[in-house]
């Protein structure tokens, strides 16, 4: 067993602290005129965030330094039913705090933490301890799926009640792409994919706001001063910063127009300030992380470890993808922040902690650590010898 750690892997490291300082100088430039009003302080919500910022790198490095084995035999320990107990908890009243109309945090000592990022990285662990602890259920529907199946729902049925539709659907996500990288049947992954689309459409059709935010996709202009309003003011912000933005600290949509600035529709910030440019950049450092961390998960030989650094990547680049995809109208809008740019320790803890998980896997590898290569009768890369 190798005695000593690997250091953390530099161009990774790199980009995500590259994300996290050019966050604090969107966040900064996006968050002083509303900090302003609400607190009279316009640094408030900037210096939080220069808080959150190094508890996050601290929780990072810290699950780097944890042997992903000794995870893989806590995950059905304690670690499942642990996240089981905090999605529990946080629907009590009293216990969990409720924030326009949604009862999804904790709060401590005036801060407030959503247990929904700690399940994302959960259910990651689960899900590659199963796929690569019964590669030969995966066949079968009875004994393969449906455990993981089961796990799923409940946790999708807990995050619906509290509501939180969208983390639902990045879990949903997420762990359908791990299936479909594990090995599991292409008939019961056909069968998921159209449960997926009937739940998410009879999910939508009932709640009205759910229903005016999908139609504000189909046509953004619809209704611009009613539930077209935060998609047309993020439209009007990438309109008005063309290729090289209106300068940094510049931009008119942050004023009290585009609301949620700093946290989901921060992009639309940075469309604006620096334009094509900015955007475009922003996108080539998560394709960077994302390649790098294939990378990684292709230097392992062992498959458990190959599907938590998959697991983690797709965490945060469906993540990615719905933000910017809801700020451009891509997507129908929601409520889901920025992967290391947007405000909010919940979310930037949440990542972290999948970042660490993605850097522990990369710095317990054994020094002689070879590309392995796939079996011939898997169909999927990360099925390696085992």
């Amino acid at each position: 067993m190798q005695k000593t750690l690997a250091p953390m892997d530099t161009m990774l490291v790199g980009i995500v602290l590259i994300l996290l300082l050019f966050s604090t100088v969107m966040i900064s430039s996006a968050s002083m005129a509303v900090a302003d009003t609400r607190y009279g302080d316009p640094l408030r919500i900037v210096s939080h965030w220069a808080v959150y910022v190094p508890v996050g790198l601290l929780i990072m490095w810290g699950v780097s330094c944890i042997e992903i084995s000794w995870l893989k035999a806590a995950t059905l320990s304690w670690l499942l039913p642990g996240a089981l107990l905090l999605m529990v908890l946080v629907l009590i009243p009293g216990v969990g705090m409720r924030i326009n109309g949604a009862q999804r945090w904790f709060s401590f000592a005036g801060f407030t933490l959503q247990p929904v990022e700690l399940v994302k990285s959960v259910l990651v662990l689960y899900m590659a301890y199963y796929l690569s602890a019964f590669p030969e259920r995966l066949g079968s529907f009875r004994t393969g799926l449906a455990p993981m199946l089961v796990v799923l729902v409940v946790f999708v049925a807990l995050l619906l009640l509290q509501p939180d539709f969208g983390s639902s659907m990045l879990i949903v996500g997420a762990t359908v792409g791990m299936w479909f990288l594990g090995g599991v049947s292409l008939r019961y992954m056909a069968m998921m994919v159209v449960t997926v689309f009937g739940f998410a459409a009879i999910a939508i059709a009932s709640a009205p706001y759910r229903v005016k935010r999908f139609l504000s996709f189909i046509d953004p202009w619809d209704d611009p001063f009613g539930s077209d309003y935060q998609l047309a003011q993020s439209m009007i912000a990438y309109g008005s910063g063309g290729v090289s933005g209106v300068g940094l600290g510049q931009g008119v949509q942050k004023l009290f127009y585009l609301p949620e600035s700093f946290t989901d529709f921060i992009v639309a910030v940075i469309g604006e300030e620096l334009g094509l440019v900015g955007t475009l950049s922003l996108i080539l450092l998560f394709a960077l992380l994302v390649g790098r961390a294939i990378r990684i998960a292709m230097k392992s030989d062992v498959l458990y470890e190959r599907l938590v650094v998959f697991g983690c990547t797709l965490m945060i680049a469906i993540t990615f993808m719905i933000n910017l995809g809801a700020s451009s109208g891509l997507m129908p809008t929601k409520g889901m922040p920025m992967p290391f740019v947007s405000y909010g320790g919940s979310a930037l803890f949440g990542n972290c902690l999948l970042m660490g998980l993605i850097l522990s896997v990369q710095r317990h590898l054994p020094v002689n650590s070879k590309r392995a290569k796939a079996a011939p009768r898997r169909r999927i890369p990360v099925a390696a010898t085992s």
